[in-house]
């Protein structure tokens, strides 16, 4: 009998885990907002196995005092006076969606969470631990959620909210269009993926950014998240998302857009052989290349 001791405390204890499971898991499902999709929710379920629950709950006691609009591509949870820009927001998530079909390939993307903040500490709260500072916007993989701080100039200029939602929402869509492909993102430099986002969220709003040539940085030093988030908090005119910007611009100006979808797919080889594959220069020559085409262009 002593032998079938040890088997039976660890049913005993599979038992109890499983039944505590289901209580949480209950408990969770109550209190989630109905609006939710079914995928989110379980986001939710596996977040709460593996972080505190007190923070679990918070968060969803939040989403609980915000209004909320819903459709198939988004939901956007807000408060009671950014009903417009919620409305707005899941316009525009509808043009980039129509936009990257054309652009990069005809994908079906994941539906996406945006929750817009007014409270910068209820923002930072939310977030998860980041290597960024001064943000405004922030695209969670692992939750596909797009957090989204409104201030008060975007009540009276709603261009930068929509630009916000455009370059975050590119986020979503290649990740979304990866999973698909059964990639993630993780072959893909830092500096190439901003640049997609960045050139897809002002080109979503018609705008072009100025060049600022003398604050260039080699793109292999922007390829990593650690070395982007370090350029990004460096005290200096260096902008990466400029720079990148212009990167992906000249791309597209070189009738090389149509292999941005290559690069995204690429399985297997660095990622640095096949840009040259793919655009017939190293990345070096395009460095110097399309440095001296925009101080040309400065001069005109």
């Amino acid at each position: 009998m002593k032998r079938f001791q040890p088997n039976l405390i660890i049913i005993i204890l599979i038992a109890f885990s499983t039944a505590l499971l289901s209580v949480n898991n209950y408990a969770l499902e109550s209190s989630l907002p109905h609006s939710l999709s079914p995928r989110i929710k379980n986001q939710f379920y596996l977040e709460a196995m593996v972080v505190e629950k007190d923070r679990i709950f918070e968060r969803v006691s939040f989403l609980k005092t915000l209004e909320n609009v819903n459709e198939k591509s988004a939901s956007v949870f807000y408060e009671p006076q950014d009903r417009e820009l919620a409305v707005s927001a899941i316009r525009h998530i509808r043009k980039m969606q129509s936009y990257h079909n054309e652009w990069i390939d005809v994908h079906d993307a994941l539906p996406v969470t945006v929750i817009l903040y007014r409270n910068p500490l209820i923002f930072q709260q939310h977030l998860p631990i980041h290597a960024y500072e001064n943000l405004q916007a922030l695209y969670v993989p692992a939750q596909e959620t797009i957090h989204l701080l409104v201030t008060k100039d975007m009540d009276e200029n709603t261009k930068r909210f929509l630009e916000l939602v455009g370059h975050e929402y590119t986020h979503h869509w290649i990740n979304s269009y990866l999973l698909n492909n059964k990639l993630d993102n993780r072959h893909l430099p830092r500096w190439f993926e901003e640049g997609l986002a960045e050139y897809a969220g002002k080109q979503s709003v018609r705008e072009v950014p100025d060049f600022v040539p003398l604050n260039f940085i080699p793109f292999t030093r922007l390829h990593s998240v650690k070395e982007w988030a370090y350029e990004n908090r460096r005290r200096s005119s260096h902008r990466p998302y400029r720079q990148s910007y212009y990167a992906i611009d000249q791309l597209v100006r070189d009738g090389n857009d149509a292999k941005i979808k290559s690069l995204l797919l690429n399985k297997q080889k660095n990622f640095y052989r096949l840009f040259e594959e793919e655009t017939g220069e190293s990345l070096i020559e395009f460095e110097v290349r399309f440095l001296r085409e925009e101080l040309m262009n400065m001069k005109r």
